[in-house]
């Protein structure tokens, strides 16, 4: 198989990303990267779209999602990735559909908490509705940040996150990760774990106790409850020479390794050309079809 550039953890407008669905597919197609998928956070809404986008572009593309899970006493992100939009069984659509409630219901809560702390003269600035004018489909905080740049309340989305959104933050409570990956492994998905190095909805996170002589255990456990691979290549893992180690945790443990870039665009400070560059090869598409099921012969011909 001749190795072609992957992003297959990337955000559209339907979560906490820059770019429309069919942009992203635009976006892959003049950087030359020949396999994509789409993981909005806690939403499939995009999907449609997307795998639309993608049907003459020359790109593979598969559905996928982050899914916010809680494990033990904290919350990972869970990458999930499908064969197909019909693959994705009922149960799994309407699950993620309470989530998509929960995020709202968890951003009335931070608005309220918001207009308490800002500067008296922007208190009841702040409304759900406007909030929610900025997004296309499932709420995040990002969204909040914009429109707090856009009253003046703070002279940037960095500085919203730097001051109030992770301070006053409101933790919504999340689908345990028992369920979620049972969920996503009855549609013939591959469960990987999103950055388990990075600072944050991570196993390995030092300032809460959880060292790396603590990671390989979780892995071990994770597994047995039905995980199948790891994102290795991750920016943060590449600043904090991680991806090493994660790269062999996954071959100790039989777990498909995986990478990315996590494309936003500007809500994390990316710009496109970004996109496709995690340096990786695509021996991870084959081990997603024999979990899928395989599929039809010339379906992953090489763009």
């Amino acid at each position: 198989m001749t190795t072609r550039k992957s992003e297959i953890h990337m955000h559209s407008i339907f979560s906490d990303g820059e770019f429309a669905p069919a942009e992203l597919i635009g976006i892959g197609k003049k950087n030359g990267v020949g396999i994509m998928a789409l993981t909005d956070h806690d939403t499939f809404s995009g999907l449609p779209e997307f795998m639309d986008a993608a049907k003459d572009s020359g790109i593979f593309a598969f559905p996928g999602i982050e899914i916010t899970v809680q494990y033990r006493d904290f919350n990972l992100h869970l990458l999930s990735y499908f064969k197909s939009l019909e693959s994705l069984l009922p149960a799994l659509w309407s699950r993620v559909e309470k989530m998509k409630e929960a995020r709202e219901e968890r951003m009335h809560q931070l608005i309220d908490r918001i207009n308490e702390v800002i500067p008296e003269r922007f208190r009841g600035t702040v409304t759900f509705d406007n909030v929610k004018k900025a997004s296309e489909g499932v709420l995040a905080r990002p969204h909040l940040a914009r429109e707090m740049v856009r009253l003046g309340i703070v002279k940037s989305t960095n500085v919203a996150f730097d001051k109030y959104l992770v301070k006053y933050n409101i933790e919504k409570e999340n689908l345990g990760i028992e369920e979620a990956l049972s969920m996503v492994r009855e549609s013939q998905g591959v469960p990987v774990l999103a950055h388990p190095g990075e600072r944050t909805y991570s196993l390995y996170n030092p300032d809460k106790g959880r060292k790396q002589e603590d990671v390989p255990g979780m892995v071990e456990e994770l597994k047995a409850k039905g995980l199948l691979g790891l994102e290795c290549i991750y920016p943060h893992h590449e600043k904090t020479g991680k991806v090493q180690y994660f790269l062999d945790l996954a071959d100790e443990y039989d777990m498909i390794p995986t990478g990315s870039r996590d494309f936003h665009g500007f809500t994390t400070y990316q710009t496109t050309d970004l996109l496709g560059t995690t340096k990786m090869d695509d021996s991870f598409l084959p081990r997603f079809q024999e979990v899928w099921g395989s599929s039809p012969e010339g379906e992953i011909a090489d763009s």
